[in-house]
């Protein structure tokens, strides 16, 4: 049995194959298509999503490349995906940074980026940062490929999503 939390959805599954990769789960079995197959083997984080994971007293956010990963692994642990951000039909503000600094061209990676951006935010919340920080910018969207943009509207986001509170 695997019990985790789906966005906000607590889901336990009996029966799943221990061989079903996170990505296969939310696009095959759960319909959430936002989470997007590039390269399937870990490299262009277009399959990023976001886990979270209590240690000690407070909860730490990181990435993780779906494609790679086995739905065993979260267990215990929160799964949240680019179609949870969105919150009473107001993008989240690393979402409206994307629009705002025309960070998208084709799309394809945008989910994957945004979910990168939302685990910087998230930890830089928590650990009281605040700002904007190149560094770990740079750090957070190391593993997400864009070949349209250029990456300097992306970087704007960033900056403008990290300035701002949730």
């Amino acid at each position: 049995m695997i019990q985790f939390l789906l966005n906000r959805e607590l889901r336990t599954e009996h029966a799943l194959d221990p061989n079903v990769t996170v990505l296969n789960y939310l696009r095959e079995h759960v319909g959430k298509t936002g989470t997007k197959e590039g390269c399937a083997s870990g490299d262009c984080g277009a399959c990023t999503v976001v886990v979270g994971e209590l240690i000690g007293e407070r909860v730490r956010y990181r990435t993780l490349n779906s494609c790679l990963t086995f739905v065993s692994s979260l267990h215990g642990k929160q799964l949240i995906t680019v179609e949870d951000l969105k919150h009473q039909g107001k993008l989240h503000s690393v979402q409206q940074a994307m629009v705002d600094c025309h960070g998208s061209q084709c799309g394809f990676c945008t989910p994957g980026f945004i979910m990168s951006l939302f685990a910087l935010q998230k930890n830089q919340a928590a650990s009281g940062a605040s700002g904007y920080d190149k560094g770990a910018t740079l750090e957070a969207l190391a593993g997400n490929l864009c070949r349209c943009t250029g990456y300097r509207p992306i970087i704007d986001a960033a900056e403008q999503a990290c300035c701002q509170k949730q």
